[in-house]
């Protein structure tokens, strides 16, 4: 019938080999499968550790953090070259805590801040925050609302206290009973500043900082100025008078903690590649023992070898390349599971669809393509076809 295909024709193409022989392909694809759900499984969860610390740094796309470097505090020439910043909207004094935060590995820190009562519902406004359980401080007590993410996390509830003279292993000094819960994007704690700057207690140790609120659209500019003002010659300092915290500095901190875990997961990766790449070679070869024959004949007739090679290469990739898109969706599926019933819990955030897994894992399917044909591509040449139809035929 006119466009239908000659039988040879329709023999030497893959999808017959692969429509008909279920069995022999399966071996392959489950252990790739297997093999890019389990990278998946792994290389997934690592970004949990730049999701939760973006997450703690957001607050900073509101407002700067000012403390001083060389000196005990802000002297009225220090806070007069603040006030010179022509895109400061307002200034308030704080001081900045930090609290355990669990992560997927080890700890980090939340932060909470010790304003004074009069900015708090500016602070929580800018911020983007709201109190969803329980009370605000009382001015001068030992009262602290945490976001809800934290308090999840280290398993707290309204009237417990925490702080390292509660915990010896907390990072905030003092101690304080949590009063409230926040909730929205921003991962902050806000605390009394006076309660904060008790002369006779250990958290008047903490040195004083100042918040620094930008004019709308003027955020950028203003951190600008302060980079640029904290080497004012004026000052008589031969370092920076003081630091400044804002994004970009918070940035560079979580890309020097994180600077070498893509090492890690390229290692892994690759390894895991090169090791699946070699038995996948291993179970192809042995699967093309059992099909000696039937590339034997097509070479009798005539078949020209780097059609045959083609042939098993594109056998190999749409087996490879099908493994890995059900081995993708099977381990999208256990990280998705895995951040319901563990992560959300603990507060930790994690983001299911990465990436990073979705490239890494793609070694493994071409790895075992390109090794796979160059394997049964060097077989099929030193193939001998009259050897093959002389064996078949003794048969």
């Amino acid at each position: 019938m006119p466009g239908t295909r000659p039988p040879l024709t329709r023999a030497l193409s893959p999808w017959t080999y692969l429509l008909r022989n279920p069995r022999r392909i399966g071996p392959v694809f489950a252990i790739q499968a297997l093999v890019t759900c389990l990278l998946v499984l792994i290389i997934t969860p690592t970004n949990a550790f730049e999701a939760t610390a973006r997450a703690n740094i957001r607050p900073l796309e509101v407002f700067t953090i000012v403390r001083p470097r060389v000196r005990k505090g802000f002297t009225d020439e220090l806070l007069a070259l603040l006030d010179a910043n022509p895109q400061q909207s307002a200034r308030v004094e704080a001081k900045m805590l930090w609290l355990r935060m669990p992560m997927i590995v080890g700890e980090g820190v939340a932060p909470m801040i010790a304003l004074p009562e009069t900015f708090w519902a500016q602070f929580l406004q800018k911020v983007g925050s709201r109190l969803i359980d329980g009370a605000m401080p009382e001015p001068g007590s030992d009262g602290a609302v945490l976001h809800e993410a934290v308090v999840r996390a280290r398993g707290l509830k309204i009237g417990d206290q925490f702080g390292k003279l509660v915990d010896p292993q907390d990072a905030a000094p003092g101690r304080f009973t949590l009063v409230g819960v926040l909730g929205g994007e921003a991962r902050i704690g806000l605390a009394d500043h006076a309660y904060a700057s008790e002369p006779l207690f250990v958290l008047a140790r903490v040195p004083p900082f100042q918040v620094i609120y930008a004019k709308e659209g003027g955020k950028t500019a203003s951190d600008e100025y302060l980079r640029a003002a904290k080497h004012a010659e004026r000052l008589g300092e031969e370092e920076a008078a003081f630091d400044v915290i804002d994004v970009t500095y918070m940035e560079g901190r979580i890309a020097s903690m994180l600077a070498n875990l893509p090492l890690i997961i390229g290692f892994i990766t690759f390894s895991v590649g090169i090791v699946v790449a070699l038995v996948i070679s291993l179970l192809n070869v042995i699967a093309f023992q059992v099909r000696v024959d039937e590339f034997g004949l097509y070479l009798a007739l005539g078949h020209q070898r780097w059609r045959l090679v083609r042939k098993l290469a594109i056998e190999t990739a749409v087996v490879a390349i099908a493994a890995w898109a059900v081995g993708l969706a099977l381990g999208l599926g256990g990280v998705a599971l895995y951040r319901s019933l563990w992560l959300d819990p603990r507060g930790i955030l994690m983001s299911v669809v990465d990436m990073r897994p979705l490239l890494f894992s793609l070694c493994v399917p071409v790895l075992s393509t390109l090794t796979g044909a160059v394997a049964l591509g060097r077989r099929l040449q030193r193939m001998d076809p009259v050897a093959v139809i002389q064996r078949r035929g003794a048969e």
